[in-house]
């Protein structure tokens, strides 16, 4: 029977569960995806998480993307690159770190359409760097911006900034299941047809981000193809990885 699930907080929301049953079905496997809320986690707790669990794999979220890196065997190539994790798959006893959010951002991106040189990333976590990763292999230049006193603050671009950037990428959770009212910190009356957004969050939907979009005659795309795109790819490393443990 394959286990498998998903760290991080907050959790409940996720639409993982319901996904990796569905490619369990398709696959005729039996399994289980169990969600296991945590804002923290060390060497031991994750070795022994696989342990109690008889997991497979397990999915990463916020906050838990880059905190997980040095408590791994090792690191697939692509994700040592970005600098993040979101799928953790036991292979031969060693835990090994992907990146499949790339692959998700990168369907997304195709979909959005956007021929824009540069863009501006909303947030400095785990997604964003995946996000930052992507755009830098297709020759797109980013800044990835924080609400942190930073060089990058929102408050350090003017709003003649922002409307130099056509592509806009939401990773922060505004707008998501906790913060679904909270608008980002962006100029108003800068959106206009010529920009693309792609906002990572999958509910609730639209997001203010889109909306605002939306109303300005904007291309759109959220997070529903990424969060299917990732899914697929990591379940396909469960899926090999299983076989190969038995």
């Amino acid at each position: 029977m394959m286990k498998l699930g998903l760290i991080g907080h907050p959790i409940d929301h996720s639409l993982s569960p319901g996904l990796h049953q569905g490619f369990m079905e398709a696959s005729k496997l039996e399994g289980s995806y169990d969600l296991f809320p945590m804002q923290s986690i060390t060497r031991a707790g994750l070795k022994h998480l696989f342990t109690t669990h008889k997991l497979t794999g397990c999915n990463v979220t916020i906050p838990l993307k880059e905190a997980v890196l040095p408590l791994l065997d090792r690191l697939d190539p692509t994700a040592e690159a970005v600098g993040a994790v979101n799928t953790i798959v036991l292979e031969s006893g060693a835990l090994v770190g992907y990146n499949t959010d790339c692959a998700g951002i990168e369907k997304a991106l195709d979909q959005l359409e956007s021929n824009a040189a540069s863009a501006l990333i909303f947030g400095t976590g785990g997604a964003a760097k995946a996000v930052h990763y992507v755009l830098n292999q297709r020759g797109i230049s980013s800044k990835m911006l924080t609400r942190k006193p930073s060089p990058l603050n929102y408050s350090t671009l003017s709003p003649e900034d922002f409307k130099s950037h056509k592509l806009w990428i939401n990773c922060t959770p505004l707008g998501g299941p906790k913060y679904k009212e909270e608008h980002l910190p962006l100029p108003n009356g800068v959106l206009s047809p010529e920009f693309a957004i792609f906002d990572l969050i999958y509910h609730p939907l639209p997001t203010p981000l889109l909306k605002a979009a939306n109303d300005a005659g904007a291309r759109t795309v959220d997070g529903r193809i990424m969060l299917t795109e990732q899914a697929r790819k990591a379940w396909e490393l469960f899926r090999a990885a299983y076989y190969k443990n038995l």
